[in-house]
């Protein structure tokens, strides 16, 4: 009995660790995104050169494991929440150039409170007091990071909140339309719509890729760290601890990217926009641990 007893809990830490290693790799974006628009690469450039390399980095695993892209309807919809994706990260990255990132990661990160309004008003979902709570919570958050007013970088600020309601629309479609056969080929698909969406995009737009192998490097380490990794690590750590508690810990991603842009880019702070992620964080934990009640 306590073999099993050992077995369980050492798959349930183990499941932690690796939601946890998720987390700090999306955290760590900015990190190499810095070095990358250093380089000279513009918002696309960056976005469309992170995908094709990761997609390729995905397909050679899926390669190794046997594993086959879905087909069908199963395809399309992973293409359709990969497209949701690619507007979230247009969003944030413009918002990271155009205001900061620290503002852009606050903003974007109040996506739980669009899904909630959405869930309650269209999907019929019941409005308990939690629910309302947190999504209110989450605005007062995203009032007091933006000082209450929109004036200064406008741009950024609507980039952000587009890049809140793209991701919370895949969230939303994701969680109500589709039931992936195997987790990384679905991924697999996502990072191939997002991919489609980036070139599309590109075919209207200017795209500047990096100039130099220092900005290559970054660029592999985006694709790799910030991509690939974590997809693959919340893809196999979440199932064991449940979708609340993998989305807790998910919460701790704003933090370490808002403290990669303060200690490394040198990035400012404001209390009010501190104060503004913490109740936006506050309120994405609260919706998190109704999930499992």
């Amino acid at each position: 009995m306590s073999d099993i007893t050992v077995t369980v809990n050492e798959k349930f830490n183990n499941g932690y660790t690796l939601v946890l290693i998720a987390a700090v790799c999306y955290g760590i974006q900015p990190f190499f995104a810095h070095f990358i628009y250093a380089d000279g690469a513009n918002t696309l450039g960056v976005l469309i050169a992170r995908f094709s390399i990761a997609i390729i980095l995905m397909l050679t695993l899926l390669k190794m494991r046997g594993i086959k892209l879905p087909r069908g309807r199963l395809l399309v919809q992973s293409l359709l929440i990969g497209i949701g994706y690619a507007g979230a990260g247009l969003g944030y990255y413009s918002a990271s150039q155009s205001a900061s990132v620290s503002l852009a990661i606050i903003l974007m990160f109040s996506f739980p409170a669009f899904v909630t309004l959405y869930s309650i008003i269209w999907l019929k979902e019941k409005a308990t007091k939690t629910k309302v709570g947190s999504m209110l919570l989450a605005l007062c958050g995203v009032f007091l990071a933006t000082d209450g007013q929109l004036h200064g970088d406008v741009s950024g600020i609507a980039w952000a909140l587009f890049a809140a309601l793209s991701y919370g629309s895949a969230i939303v479609y994701g969680s109500h339309h589709t039931q992936p056969q195997d987790p990384l080929a679905s991924a697999g698909a996502i990072l191939l719509g997002g991919l489609l969406t980036f070139i599309m995009v590109g075919l209207v737009q200017t795209v500047t890729l990096p100039q130099s192998i220092n900005g290559w490097s970054a660029m592999v380490g985006l694709a790799f760290i910030c991509t690939i990794l974590p997809i693959v690590t919340f893809i196999s750590g979440s199932p064991k601890i449940g979708a609340a508690d993998a989305s807790t810990l998910s919460s701790l991603e704003p933090i370490v990217a808002v403290l990669v842009a303060v200690s490394l880019i040198g990035e400012s702070v404001s209390l009010r926009m501190a104060a503004g992620g913490v109740l936006v964080i506050s309120a994405a934990y609260l919706l998190s641990r109704q999930q499992s009640s």
